[in-house]
């Protein structure tokens, strides 16, 4: 897999000699470099290798440097702006910007301003376009990384305001979604080291060009009428109202059987044996790709106890395009009903 990341880091600021975001991005601008990525379940990965070319600046710290990524955000992958917390002990992925600007310190234009938006017309707040749970997921153990809420008001938190803020409204993508952009805090070296903040570095941005695989699994439950069960999302749920077969995520540790056999029961209160694999199948919506294994799970009983689906419907072959289906089930539960139910 090949991947563009527009990339930037500060020039010092507030009577520092340097600055280590400066210093961190410019070892990797302008290269090409492989990096290998490892599969962190629940979230799987499109590819474990991936090819990266960093393109991009290191920015002044006033209002020309907020703005000079914004005429740089198509033709890329992602974006990753970093930036110097000195108070910091940890790398902090930010996952928001806020619609103020109140500087402590001036800029480096001399600028100081004081309880004022970034942009007069814009949000409130803008969340990151990258996918939080993945990244989220995949940082979860390292000590030296922590999810962050506050980019503070400065000119690092006007920045990422401006590319989100560009961003959502021009709806700007890469790959079918929302182009991915998030802003990364780093200590000084004193407290990770600038090798060990590189490495870290590299690996998100490898991750955050893909799209996260969530990897899941899908119970068919036949009973003895050749009825098949079709469950209802729960209002409140992701997609709620569509039809879909019982299961879920797949969790670290376990087998596709494991996984279903647990779903089953947290969901319908049932303990089945899980029976021979029916098709894997892959859907894109977009922002994630969704991997879905089926499996036959024989049922001679039609008592269900439903814990998370609004309805549970045992449906014929023939009603099977009488449901609104989830779009990742639809081509498979219409071959499966074109085959007959008796055939599972």
């Amino acid at each position: 897999m090949e991947a563009r990341i527009w990339l930037t880091g500060f020039e010092p600021f507030g009577g520092h000699s340097e600055n280590p975001s400066k210093l961190l991005v410019e070892r990797i601008l302008d290269t090409t470099q492989t990096f290998d990525v490892k599969e962190i379940l629940p979230y799987g990965l499109e590819s474990n290798q991936v090819e990266v070319t960093f393109c991009g600046q290191v920015l002044t710290v006033d209002e020309a440097g907020s703005r000079t990524s914004l005429e740089h955000l198509s033709d890329i992958d992602a974006v990753i702006h970093v930036g110097l917390n000195e108070n910091a002990k940890k790398i902090r992925f930010e996952m928001c910007a806020i619609n103020v600007l109140d500087f402590r310190i001036p800029d480096n234009s001399g600028r100081q301003v004081s309880e004022s938006f970034v942009e007069q017309s814009g949000l409130a707040l803008l969340h990151s376009t990258a996918h939080r749970p993945s990244i989220t997921h995949a940082f979860s153990e390292n000590n030296v990384v922590e999810i962050s809420e506050d980019c503070g008001q400065f000119v690092c938190n006007e920045t990422y305001y401006r590319t989100l803020n560009t961003i959502e409204k021009n709806g700007l993508q890469s790959r079918g979604r929302a182009l991915p952009a998030i802003f990364v805090h780093i200590p000084p070296f004193e407290w990770v080291s600038e090798e060990e903040q590189l490495q870290i570095l590299c690996e998100l941005g490898a991750r955050i060009v893909q799209k996260p695989v969530v990897n899941v699994v899908g119970g068919v439950l036949v009973n003895s009428n050749q009825q098949i069960l079709a469950c209802q999302r729960g209002t409140g749920q992701v997609m709620a109202g569509y039809w879909e077969f019982p299961g879920g995520k797949v969790d670290a540790g376990e087998t596709q059987s494991e996984a279903l056999k647990r779903e089953l029961n947290e969901e319908l209160e049932l303990d089945l044996e899980i029976g021979h694999h029916l098709a894997t199948i892959e859907h894109d919506y977009g922002a994630m790709i969704v991997s879905i294994a089926f499996f036959s799970c024989p049922f001679d009983e039609e008592k269900i106890i439903s814990n998370v689906h609004d309805e549970c419907r045992w449906i014929s072959a023939s009603e099977v395009n009488l449901l609104n289906w989830l779009p990742a089930d639809i081509d498979f539960v219409e071959k499966l009903a074109g085959k007959g139910f008796e055939t599972l």
